[in-house]
């Protein structure tokens, strides 16, 4: 039977930290202009396409399509739609709003993607450095797509056989931070 005790100082002296880990940052006011006398869908799709595979390059990711709704009118200033990127078969959501009636537009991404490796590597340093003993986390394997705001959890392993869950949740501008949860 595992020695709660250790989990339970672990748990104690860590209520939330913030995450030193690898992960691919939402896209901020990205801008671009789609529009010659009505929208260019492609050229948008492309856009985002560039801007995705430059922030995934570090994930050594490329995104393999984009798809945007085609509008049955023109947009106007302030409407809004969501393209996908397929992101080695995950969804990624891209939030377009359009700037101007010139067709104009800015685009965000949604979502968070986590390498769940490089997640639980750069966990079980954060981990161990808080609490003064070695620790390996395990996240999974693959991607982890996270709309901003929302939690995934990984699991941490002592050298005694402890364990303990951490809780993963994705924040704007990788301020993504991590608690472990009773």
């Amino acid at each position: 039977m595992p020695n709660t005790d250790a989990v339970r100082r672990t748990r104690s002296r860590i209520a939330l930290s913030a995450l030193s880990i690898p992960m691919t940052l939402a896209l901020f006011g990205c801008n671009a202009s789609v529009s010659f006398g009505g929208p260019d869908y492609e050229a948008l799709e492309k856009d985002i396409t560039t801007e995705l595979d430059n922030a995934y390059a570090s994930m050594s990711r490329k995104v393999s399509s984009v798809k945007c709704p085609r509008l049955a009118d023109d947009p106007k200033a302030g409407d809004t739609f969501v393209c996908i990127a397929d992101l080695a078969g995950n969804d990624v959501r891209v939030d377009v709003k359009v700037e101007d009636d010139e067709g104009a537009v800015k685009f965000t991404t949604r979502d968070i993607v986590f390498d769940l490796a490089a997640t639980a590597n750069g966990l079980s340093t954060d981990v161990a450095s808080q609490v003064g003993f070695p620790v390996t986390v395990d996240c999974g394997q693959g991607l982890k797509i996270a709309e901003v705001g929302s939690t995934f959890t990984c699991s941490a392993l002592d050298a005694q056989g402890d364990s303990a869950t951490i809780e993963v949740t994705a924040r704007n501008a990788g301020d993504s931070d991590w608690r472990l949860v009773e």
